[in-house]
């Protein structure tokens, strides 16, 4: 599956392609590796949410963006 990852006023959002933007909360681990994010949540009704991203999926500034914003997010 492919889609959108976006953070805004300390919210984060996941769309899927054709999709519609659903806001989701942190659960569980974070697993933040040099070649590898996963991401654990819940959106707002309670259906879980896991976002495994690769480090060849974003350009190099994008990723390291990524990762920053995820380690201070929390």
């Amino acid at each position: 599956m492919t889609g959108v990852l976006s953070t805004r006023e300390r919210r984060w959002f996941w769309r899927s392609t054709g999709g519609e933007e659903r806001e989701f909360q942190f659960r569980g681990e974070l697993l933040l590796w040099r070649w590898l994010v996963v991401i654990h949540g819940r959106d707002q009704t309670g259906v879980p949410l896991r976002l495994v991203l690769a480090r060849d999926a974003l350009v190099r500034d994008d990723w390291r963006r990524l990762q920053a914003a995820l380690r201070f997010s929390r």
